[in-house]
């Protein structure tokens, strides 16, 4: 804000963040408030771009010990998928996903709920994550494409700028795409009894976290759901048990896959049709509707009215990530 010529104090105050607090960058609070704070930051500054630029300056030493156990990684893929298994415990909310797709490695951003700014709060981290990747795998990388999930915004420069690669708007996740090849290198200087020293750190940090078994399930899906691809066994898959075992556990838990299947559905439909400008085909399409009228009578059941009616009603946004 002071780069455009803006005073952030009594923005940032307004949301009862103080200089002390700044001192202390791992003081938590909560994801919908960052994104608060960015939409604010953008109505104020008049400039949508405001989640790109802070993610433009997020470096991984915020992390703690995570920072020290990505660059003590044997090859690139150790150093990813750690990023991506463990940030979750700093910046709570935020779900990375790391998959391979002809060829091509994906890391997907999602957060959880909707809120104020969620858009821009997302722009930030998948600036944030490029920034990590060229870390980990040297200056000279750069990703493939890079999707956005949100309507193609004003000011398209700034973002290819940034991410120097083919920029694609309106897409059903956020998320880069680089050479799967680029993980299979390997690092130098890995110490293997400082990374088991690690590990075992994170495993016990990870036991302390709440267990949440259908809210895993349930981000997975969203996950899947996201990237095209998400049947019972495909999840499962991910869970290391076999569909009976899932379903299961499920019911245990007073739940169906199928529900909460219908539930992510529910959740991305609202978000694609306020967000971007896809037509109601491709969401169909996109959440693995056979055809829109399948789609529609859902979207009707859900909401009461139709795919098209329903966006109408909504003022538009996500435009740039606002």
């Amino acid at each position: 804000m002071r780069e455009l010529g803006h005073d952030p104090w009594e923005l940032l105050e307004s949301f009862g963040v103080t200089p002390p607090m700044m001192a202390q960058p791992l003081t938590p609070i909560p994801m919908a408030v960052h994104g608060r704070i960015l939409q604010a930051a953008a109505d104020a500054t008049g400039r949508d771009t405001v989640g790109l630029m802070l993610g433009q300056r997020a470096r991984l030493d915020n992390t703690g010990p995570l920072k020290l156990l990505v660059f003590n990684a044997r090859t690139m893929r150790e150093a990813v998928e750690s990023l991506v298994r463990y940030v979750g415990l700093w910046y709570h909310g935020i779900r990375l996903r790391l998959t391979r797709d002809g060829g091509f490695a994906c890391l997907s951003v999602a957060a959880e709920g909707d809120f104020p700014g969620r858009d821009a709060l997302l722009i930030a981290y998948v600036a944030a994550s490029v920034n990590h990747l060229e870390a980990i795998l040297g200056r000279s990388w750069r990703p493939s494409q890079v999707h956005m999930a949100c309507r193609r915004p004003p000011q398209v420069e700034a973002y290819t700028r940034f991410f120097r690669a083919p920029v694609l708007f309106d897409q059903p996740r956020y998320a880069i795409y680089f050479a799967d090849a680029a993980l299979d290198a390997l690092r130098a200087g890995s110490d293997r009894s400082l990374d088991a020293f690690l590990r075992q750190h994170f495993r016990e940090l990870e036991a302390r976290e709440p267990a949440d078994f259908v809210g895993r399930v349930r981000g997975v899906i969203a996950d899947l759901l996201a990237g095209g691809e998400c049947t019972v066994q495909r999840v499962a898959e991910l869970f290391a048990v076999h569909r009976v075992t899932l379903h299961r556990r499920l019911r245990e838990h007073g739940t169906t896959f199928e529900a909460l299947l219908d539930e992510s559905r529910r959740d991305l439909a609202g978000r694609m049709l306020e967000h971007t400008s896809l037509s109601v085909g491709d969401i169909a399409s996109a959440l693995g509707y056979g055809a829109s009228g399948s789609f529609v009578r859902a979207f009707s059941r859900w909401h009461g009215a139709t795919p098209g009616s329903w966006r109408r009603q909504r003022p538009a946004r996500g435009r740039g990530g606002s």
